[in-house]
């Protein structure tokens, strides 16, 4: 008997569930990335009614008709979420990147992936993929030709994910500090092909 399984807009009726998914993952790579080092207060900061509000928000009100929320549901429950959002080209531009990238390319335009979360224990069921799709057609529709996710270095769940969906680095980092420690975030892109299938290539 085949699964119920699909990718539709979030409601608020989801922020709950989003919320508790994403205190879950953020957690999970922050650790990943601070090699086991959150502190207690870091640790304080992952309640998941706190993650559903800031959620809810974004749903609800969100900063204008081209940011959108996902859901992947799976008989009924959901099971992860992706979100978009347009971005600027300025910080591209600006970085020191290999010939061949994206870098001063004149024509590019990004969306962003601002979250794309599947629990561990909901994985390697085709529902991160499922998302990343939706999220593509999404941005392609807006004009987006390329795709762009920050990624925390250690994240080896987010990293092999875009790997093998045919992500690749841009070669752009950034820092940020979480209590005492820092972590550094990598930006990965694709290209969108032209043609209405197939998966997002670099």
């Amino acid at each position: 008997m085949a699964t119920h399984v699909f990718v539709r807009p979030a409601t608020a009726l989801d922020a709950r569930v989003i919320g508790a998914i994403h205190a879950q993952t953020l957690r999970a790579a922050l650790d990943a990335a601070l090699e086991g080092a959150l502190t207690p207060d870091i640790e304080a900061i992952f309640v998941p009614d706190a993650f559903a509000r800031q959620w809810e928000q974004a749903i609800t009100a969100p900063p204008s008709s081209n940011h959108a929320v996902l859901c992947a549901v799976d008989e009924g429950t959901v099971v992860g979420f992706a979100a978009i959002s347009p971005t600027q080209l300025e910080s591209l531009d600006q970085a020191d990147l290999p010939d061949g990238q994206m870098n001063g390319h004149e024509g590019t335009v990004v969306v962003e992936i601002t979250a794309l979360e599947v629990p561990l224990a909901r994985g390697r069921a085709g529902h991160g993929s499922r998302l990343l799709a939706a999220a593509t057609d999404l941005a392609r529709e807006q004009g987006a030709n390329t795709v762009q996710m920050w990624v925390l270095a250690g994240d080896d769940a987010h990293t092999s994910f875009l790997h093998e969906a045919g992500f690749a680095p841009t070669g752009l980092r950034r820092t940020m500090q979480v209590g005492t420690g820092m972590a550094t975030q990598h930006c990965w892109y694709a290209t969108l092909p032209e043609a209405e299938e197939g998966e997002p290539r670099a």
